[in-house]
């Protein structure tokens, strides 16, 4: 018995012999995982913090790009703002002069149709009162011309009058005397008459 375990012994020492050296060995792979890990890691962090470090400088200039891009649209907005005041004061300026110069135009016009008016009035009253003069110079004519037949009627109505008068007249007086000649003649034929019987 002592025999066969002095050679199980023998025969178990190369096996304890190769565990040995396992364990030593996967404790080798382990301490250099971990500290191939830990590498691994602290380049992880290196870089991370870098890239961190990157993003942060980065993010710090974006920031600032931003600022100054938001700087300046202020400033152009206000520029804009500037211009666009001015341009409406500009604009409300030249309305109010184009306002007034219309004003004193359109006093103008009225003054002008005004004056108009009344020289166009002053030559219609004119000519109304030339044409007022003749039609009163035609009727003053006309009266007249009335008048002067009036009286030349009544010159001829009495001269119609003493010529009939004086026909009337006449004709009495020769009446009369025809009448008287044959009252003669009828006396001298009755004297004879009486004559001769």
């Amino acid at each position: 018995p002592r025999g066969r375990d002095g050679d199980s012994e023998t025969e178990r020492w190369p096996l304890r012999n190769s565990l040995h050296q396992m364990e030593k060995g996967l404790e080798d792979f382990i301490v250099r995982t971990q500290q191939d890990a830990e590498k691994q890691s602290q380049s992880d962090t290196k870089t991370s913090e870098g890239k961190r470090a990157r993003l942060q400088q980065e993010a710090s200039q974006l920031s600032a790009q931003l600022n100054n891009v938001t700087a300046e649209d202020r400033e152009r907005e206000l520029a804009l703002q500037k211009k666009k005041y001015k341009e409406e004061t500009e604009i409300e300026n030249w309305i109010q002069k184009y306002d007034t110069e219309i004003g004193e135009k359109q006093v103008d016009i009225n003054l002008t149709f005004t004056y108009v008016d009344l020289r166009v009035l002053e030559e219609h009253s004119a000519v109304l009162d030339l044409e007022y003069s003749q039609i009163m110079e035609e009727r003053q004519e006309a009266q007249k011309q009335r008048e002067q037949q009036e009286r030349e009627r009544e010159m001829q109505s009495q001269a119609a009058t003493v010529i009939q008068a004086h026909w009337r007249g006449f004709c009495v007086r020769k009446a009369m005397k025809a009448n008287k000649a044959r009252h003669e003649s009828i006396v001298q034929d009755n004297q004879q008459y009486n004559l001769h019987y």
